[in-house]
């Protein structure tokens, strides 16, 4: 290509690129074309691909990109109000900056919160009271424009307080309800009559009186389950009710039942398709429901075999649903089809198990396995799995309507364990328990928002104990779940666990799986003690259920669960209200709620003595002591009061004291052991005259009369009047009890400062004798000092010689006495 054709081409290249506005021309020489070409691949080759992007970009929006990275680098982190870093101690004044900038920062960063504190609670307080106004003015709007029309008067109305106000009672109507029937039913039996049905009161109850559908359902299911002839208590209920088919039949039965008055009903809303005619009987009830419910065209589509006009097998079907054998058996017989299966029919509706059963039923699953599972006829297949028992894994949406329908047809098809044959396709009843409890559960069928449904599905497959425990679960039917609970303990057909310490729901190692017990007597307490306390005797009631269960410790757990309602609530009113009103004269109670309910092995009196134990074990002795005194256990009152007056005895009395307080309880059982003394032990009854002379004996040297106080002691020999007496009454101090023992430092003390006293006061007078001694003694006052000092020396003898050691204060104290006695 020759320069000519070069520049004709540049010229058509400019005439095709010029545009209707003039841009300025770019007028440069070769060289400087040049020299910018290599300024830009520098600047590329050092920046980048990315930098180069960035440049263009910003370069567009008429950004400096340098300039600004230039700006950027020379900002400080430290101008932020990020936290400065640590800086080492061996740095002084940067250490000090770096401290004096994070006060500085801490405090901002306080300040600032301090501030959105305030301003989120100015904010809320603004909402509020606008809508305060906003409600006052939607008030006063709709009184109405002229209150004045509707004049409002006040009428004073008298009130009257009760001079005993009893409490609110924390029972709702229907829990008191359901008292009621308990206090009813606890009269008959401590009465020894036979009650009534506990089960049918409280379904007959919700019927009549809860006016809630749900509850009435699931009181009646569990009643028809439970109608069954009764048992031992003696037995198993877990046990019998997993080996008796009973259960079984009764589920089935139940579900049957149901499926009639669904019949009906549906018939009675369909009277002009369902034509009813004939003898009101399941056969034509079932031949007017199945012309309804299979009008349609489509809804025939795939049936096998008709009979007058009608498929066959729908009509056996509901009439097995309902429970009308006769009614299938007459259905087949019009029809002359499968004279095997209408033999098999006949022979199970007799109950009849024989060779002939076995080889027809042998023969009619071979003829199910070969040819029916792929069957077009669904009633067809459910009539021969329900007849054959097998298959277990039919399903078929159009017959499984509901939950209902599902059981009813897993009911059918259960072999007991000893029928199983090992075979996999055999359901068996804890199978099918399983399959309901554990493969399905809660969550399957939405047990939160239909807690009656589940409760159904549990209690028709026999799991009565984990039905129970769910709806225990609830709010809304804890109630009804602890009486269904204690009516099933009733009939003996709840299974409870072995110890009443195990959780609400749990299992025995040897119980069959899945099933569980339920702890009832958990249960009643949980339940008792939210009203314990307002209504007294309802929960009495209660605990008396649990008069047949025994605790870890062999206690019976009534008397169990009464005492700890008295240690909770242990005061005068209570008292009086479970032991009745005292008797002054003999000391004893009389009434009392508790009454209503003793029993040989749970009388007021064992019930007193448990409380008085446990009140001890609390160390609140005065409750313990009163609770003794009720109970009749004057031994146990008495020692009490022994191991009491040897701690506080020795010192002076004051109001509210301890001591003080035993003054009453002496002056009671001085009263009680005039009446009552020979059954008592004889140690007990001698440690405790002595302490309470001691007792009066330190009463008399706290008021000062010291003569008195020592008469006392040397009348009961318990310290010696002179040296020839010490042995003779430190045999006497090992014939009485560790009380009076512990409390002998204190009386030597004291009986030595009582002489010192009159020591002193001797040698500081002029009288010849002291008024301690006998006239033959006061001839001079040499020998009343000389009598002092040998009754000072037999006290410090006597100290050495007790068989045990004293304290080395008392000793101290006892010498240094006796030497500022010479």
């Amino acid at each position: 290509m020759d320069l000519m054709e070069l520049l004709k081409q540049a010229q058509r290249l400019t005439n095709e690129t010029n545009t209707d506005t003039e841009v300025p021309g770019v007028e440069r020489t070769m060289s400087q074309v040049l020299q910018a070409t290599k300024e830009f691949h520098s600047r590329v080759t050092q920046m980048g691909t990315n930098d180069l992007q960035a440049h263009i970009l910003l370069g567009s929006k008429g950004v400096d990109l340098p300039k600004l990275t230039q700006k950027l680098e020379s900002l400080s982190a430290r101008q932020t109000f990020e936290p400065i870093d640590p800086v080492t101690e061996t740095n002084v004044q940067a250490y000090l900056k770096n401290e004096r900038e994070n006060a500085i920062l801490s405090v901002i960063d306080e300040t600032n919160r301090s501030i959105f504190k305030s301003v989120e609670r100015q904010k809320w307080r603004c909402i509020y009271s606008e809508w305060g106004e906003e409600k006052e003015a939607l008030l006063n709007a709709l009184v109405g424009p002229n209150q004045q029309d509707f004049p409002v008067q006040f009428h004073m109305v008298p009130t009257a307080m009760a001079d005993k106000p009893t409490p609110y009672s924390q029972l709702n109507g229907q829990e008191q309800m359901y008292a009621e029937q308990i206090a009813i039913h606890n009269r008959s039996n401590i009465l020894g009559r036979q009650g009534p049905n506990l089960m049918t009161t409280f379904a007959q109850l919700a019927q009549g009186s809860f006016d809630d559908e749900p509850v009435t359902e699931m009181w009646n299911v569990l009643d028809f389950m439970t109608a069954l002839p009764p048992v031992s208590s003696s037995i198993d209920p877990i046990k019998n009710r997993q080996t008796s088919p009973q259960f079984v039949d009764q589920a089935r039965t139940y579900l049957e039942r149901r499926y009639r008055t669904y019949m009906k009903k549906f018939i009675l809303a369909n009277l002009v398709k369902a034509r009813r005619g004939g003898i009101p009987n399941v056969y034509n009830m079932v031949r007017s429901y199945v012309s309804v419910t299979l009008q349609e065209q489509r809804a025939l589509f795939g049936l096998h075999d008709v009979n007058n006009g009608q498929p066959l097998w729908p009509h056996v079907y509901y009439s097995l649903r309902s429970g009308d054998m006769d009614a299938a058996a007459l259905y087949l017989k019009e029809s002359g089809t499968c004279p095997d299966l209408l033999t098999l029919l006949t022979l199970r509706k007799n109950g009849d198990r024989d060779t002939l059963m076995v080889k027809l039923e042998g023969q009619l699953k071979l003829e199910y396995t070969s040819r029916l599972r792929s069957c077009s006829d669904p009633y067809k297949k459910a009539v021969y799995v329900v007849l054959l028992a097998c298959d277990p894994l039919f399903t078929n949406a159009e017959l499984m309507r509901s939950i209902d329908d599902f059981l009813w047809l897993q009911l059918c098809i259960l072999r007991r364990e000893d029928q199983s044959e090992n075979n996999l396709e055999q359901l068996t009843f804890s199978g099918l328990q399983s399959l309901i409890l554990e493969k399905y559960g809660e969550n399957y069928f939405n047990a939160r928002e239909k807690a009656p449904l589940y409760f159904q599905v549990l209690t028709l497959t026999g799991q009565f104990e984990a039905g129970i425990e769910f709806l225990a679960r609830t709010e809304k039917y804890r109630t009804h779940a602890i009486h269904m609970a204690i009516a099933l303990n009733e009939i003996s057909m709840l299974g409870t666990p072995s110890s009443v310490e195990q959780p609400l729901l749990s299992s025995e190692p040897d119980d069959p799986k899945p099933m569980k017990r339920l702890n009832l007597v958990r249960l009643i307490v949980m339940y008792a003690k939210c009203f314990e306390r307002t209504d007294t005797k309802q929960a009495l009631e209660y605990y008396y259920l649990l008069r047949h269960f025994k605790s870890e410790k062999g206690t019976n757990v009534m008397l169990t669960c009464v005492c700890d309602l008295l240690v909770e609530n242990c005061d005068d009113a209570m008292l009086k209200l479970v032991f009745g009103t005292e008797d002054k004269k003999n000391s004893l109670r009389y009434g009392g709620i508790y009454a209503e309910f003793q029993m040989q092995e749970c009388d007021k009196y064992s019930l007193a003595e448990m409380v008085g134990d446990e009140f001890t074990k609390r160390c609140d002795y005065d409750s313990a002591i009163e609770l003794y005194f009720i109970g009749g256990q004057l031994d146990k009152a008495l020692r009490l009061v022994n191991a009491l007056l040897a701690q506080v005895v020795h010192q002076p009395t004051q109001n509210g004291s301890v001591r003080n307080r035993l003054g009453n309880f002496i002056k009671r059982l001085d009263a009680a052991l005039t009446v009552r003394k020979s059954d008592l032990e004889p140690q007990v009854v001698v440690t405790y005259t002595v302490l309470t002379q001691v007792k009066e004996f330190f009463d008399l040297y706290h008021k000062g009369a010291l003569r008195s106080a020592l008469e006392i002691l040397t009348n009961n020999h318990l310290i010696p009047a002179s040296s020839s007496e010490v042995d003779e009454c430190v045999a006497n101090t090992k014939r009485m009890g560790p009380e009076v023992i512990k409390v002998l430092p204190d009386i030597l003390l004291a009986a030595m400062d009582i002489v010192y006293q009159e020591y002193v006061k001797l040698m500081d007078s002029n009288e010849k004798a002291s008024a301690f001694l006998d006239e033959s003694k006061c001839l001079n006052k040499e020998p009343a000092v000389k009598h002092l000092r040998d009754r000072a020396k037999a006290f410090t003898n006597m100290a050495a010689s007790v068989p045990y050691r004293m304290p080395s204060t008392t000793n101290q104290r006892l010498v240094q006495l006796e030497i500022l006695m010479h």
